[in-house]
């Protein structure tokens, strides 16, 4: 499993290099995830939600290229990123309750992240509060989705 790094929040763009990891580490838990052998019957939902990741990551990285140039430096207070850093390394001979258990809680604390990083950024730009918003609810409904399986 690859390392991830979690900048400080302390500008619009590093919410937004935040975000990207928290994309890549989901991507990475749920390719880990779906090819596990003891795992095999939720193999396509956790393609399928690592798929979704990559698109959002594709989001956040089209919008930080073409909308968020102006933005990228301007201070960001009251966004303590500890706070989301995920757990990245799934536990060795997990079951499926607690695959289930382990990714329910990287979307809860992703949708944390995309929620609360929403709130500020609507002070800076509506567009990016947006996607961030529409990034917290989707890990709201990702969490669901595993809960479900």
């Amino acid at each position: 499993m690859e390392d991830f790094e979690f900048p400080e929040c302390t500008t619009f763009g590093s919410v937004i290099r935040f975000a990207l990891e928290l994309e890549r580490a989901a991507m990475a838990v749920y390719d880990d995830l779906a090819g596990r052998p003891d795992l095999a019957q939720a193999a396509e939902s956790f393609k399928a939600l690592s798929a979704a990741h990559k698109k959002r990551s594709d989001v956040l990285e089209h919008t930080r290229r073409e909308k968020l140039n102006e933005m990228i430096l301007e201070p960001i207070q009251d966004l303590d990123g500890s706070k989301y850093k995920i757990e990245t390394k799934v536990p060795d001979g997990v079951d499926m309750a607690g695959a289930k258990a382990f990714s329910a809680k990287m979307e809860e604390v992703s949708g944390s992240f995309y929620l609360d990083s929403s709130e500020i950024a609507k002070f800076l730009l509506a567009e990016a509060a947006r996607i961030l918003e529409r990034m917290g609810k989707e890990s709201q409904a990702n969490k669901a989705k595993v809960e479900a399986l």
